[in-house]
């Protein structure tokens, strides 16, 4: 019984302590960087630029859009991530606003870590709960999208607590507890629309052990789609708004000319996708993507793959891993055959694949005293070592020999010395012009501009040759940028025009509108590389 208890005593010293390394992984990998001086606050055209101006709409208007002039428009991406930003909006100061984003995925990454190591140790797992925090932590993929303004890790971190909460229903038939699994998977739902394909983990309720009267039984199968419905109903009440259809997304509004050209899934798309996935295991340099604008370049090691392929002899058959491989398989089918190649659609997969990968590790660390198991859990151990270590990996850097280790490129990220010089110009244009207001012309996406501008000020694009392939919907060009201009100056609101450097008033210059009677004049309180002009009257 004492020999029990200590080995009790030790598994939760060694999981604490595997956990804490995890926390400190995290920590220098993710929570120390200051993006103030690095060029990660450009979000220029990305998919970060709406999801900031999403959350800037909602905590000022309470509906999310984004603005191009003074157009306010809804935006190609679901609000359910700009949503988890209104916290730190709130926290910030508004010259610091930008970081909400980037604020938001480091809590929700540190959140996820504690969620993980608690469920084990909930589980009396402590020691798997361990190594499980510790190669979630060293996941490129995870700490990357962690650093990132993009929504992946939200909805990852959704998906993996309806996974966790539908195991707890079944092993310990716990029927609430499903219900909580299908409204964190619906919730994912407002943040990627791509959730939905792990629609097949709500099949926990009717696996459910049926004691007592059917009727009950089916009752509780109709209950949890309902509550699926329900927590993913902010999606369709504000498709609804914007769109006119609960099924209408911004997908179709900005996008339909090329879905009605394109399906939306096909085997035909399965050979680009499967390439993309043999190029990052083979350690073969990628397509430019998030992965290597804030992270390593690598989503994901051939080490941790091997590790969880070698988890699978390890599982039992029951209920949930009917489920689990179900919905699996179900969301991999369904991106692999989706007609854009992006990693980062395999994250929820990857961070769920960690529960695979700790079961050898536990099942070594119980067997490496025997004498007929010692090898294969040296093995094992090794495997997990060069998981966690992320070694062999191929850097940011495709000229770089792929014998990299992803832990150490994580801790000594380059953190991109240059400056986001879209950022520092907008903010050299208030310091300039003050609080005034007026209508500011730029090449930087007005998007981006009007987001952080303070009340007063608009921002407009120079012309519509970003927007070309948005005329449906984005109806900007030089005509509407001239009556813009003389709009304004009829009303005496100043208009200015920003760029980012005199290489760009050089190269960009020409395609600022023109009023007779007025030309474009340099301001007399410009500071900085940021070039200001105004258009000023000749008379």
């Amino acid at each position: 019984m004492r020999n029990n208890r200590n080995f009790a005593t030790i598994q939760t010293l060694m999981g604490a302590l595997l956990f804490i390394c995890a926390l400190v992984f995290y920590y220098f990998s993710v929570l120390t960087i200051d993006y103030r001086d690095t060029n990660l606050l450009d979000l220029g055209q990305s998919d970060a630029t709406h999801y900031f101006a999403q959350a800037k709409a909602l905590l000022k208007y309470g509906l999310p859009s984004v603005q191009i002039g003074y157009d306010k428009m809804p935006s190609l991406w679901p609000a359910g991530y700009p949503a988890l930003m209104l916290p730190w909006l709130k926290i910030l100061p508004q010259t610091d606003s930008i970081l909400a984003p980037f604020r938001t995925n480091q809590t929700i990454g540190l959140l996820l870590l504690f969620a993980v190591f608690g469920f084990y140790l909930y589980l009396a797992m402590p020691l798997t709960g361990g190594f499980a925090a510790l190669l979630l932590a060293t996941l490129p993929g995870f700490f990357t999208f962690c650093r990132s303004p993009l929504s992946d890790i939200s909805a990852s971190a959704f998906v993996a607590l309806a996974f966790m909460f539908a195991y707890l229903g079944l092993k310990e038939k716990r029927r609430w507890k499903i219900y909580l699994s299908a409204a964190f998977l619906g919730l994912s739902l407002n943040i990627r629309l791509q959730s939905f394909f792990f629609v097949p983990l709500l099949f926990a309720m009717t696996l459910f052990p049926v004691k007592g009267a059917r009727v009950r039984w089916l009752l509780h199968c109709l209950a949890v789609p309902i509550v699926f419905a329900l927590a993913a109903s902010p999606l369709l009440v504000l498709n609804t708004i914007q769109f006119h259809s609960p099924l209408q997304t911004g997908y179709g509004y900005y996008l339909n000319p090329v879905l009605t050209k394109v399906a939306p899934f096909s085997w035909r798309y399965i050979p680009d996708n499967a390439a993309m996935l043999w190029r990052e295991l083979a350690l073969r340099p990628q397509k430019y993507t998030a992965v290597n604008q804030f992270g390593t370049g690598t989503c994901f090691v051939a080490a941790f793959i091997l590790l969880a392929c070698v988890g699978v002899f390890f599982i039992r058959l029951n209920r949930f891993v009917i489920c689990a491989f179900s919905a699996g398989l179900s969301f991999f089918a369904l991106i692999i055959s989706f007609p854009v190649n992006y990693l980062g659609y395999y994250l929820p997969l990857l961070m769920l694949l960690v529960a695979l990968a700790v079961l050898p590790v536990t099942w070594a660390v119980e067997n490496l005293v025997l004498p007929k198991r010692t090898i294969a859990s040296l093995a094992i151990f090794v495997l997990f070592a060069a998981a966690a270590l992320g070694y062999p990996s191929r850097s940011v850097d495709a000229r770089l020999k792929a014998d990299r280790l992803q832990s150490w490129e994580a801790l000594h990220f380059s953190t991109r010395p240059r400056q986001s010089a879209e950022f520092i110009a907008q903010r050299r244009f208030i310091e300039s012009v003050g609080q005034a207001g007026g209508l500011v012309f730029s090449d930087i996406s007005p998007v981006y501009l009007n987001a952080l501008f303070p009340p007063g000020f608009v921002a407009a694009p120079l012309d519509g040759k970003r927007y070309t392939q948005w005329r449906h919907v984005v109806h900007y060009d030089d005509a509407q940028a001239v009556a813009l201009a003389k709009l304004n100056l009829h009303r005496s609101v100043p208009v200015y025009a920003l760029f980012i450097s005199t290489k760009e008033v050089d190269e960009k210059g020409s395609r600022l509108p023109n009023a007779s009677g007025y030309q474009w004049m340099p301001a007399k309180d410009a500071k900085g590389d940021a070039v200001i002009l105004r258009l000023t009257s000749t008379q």
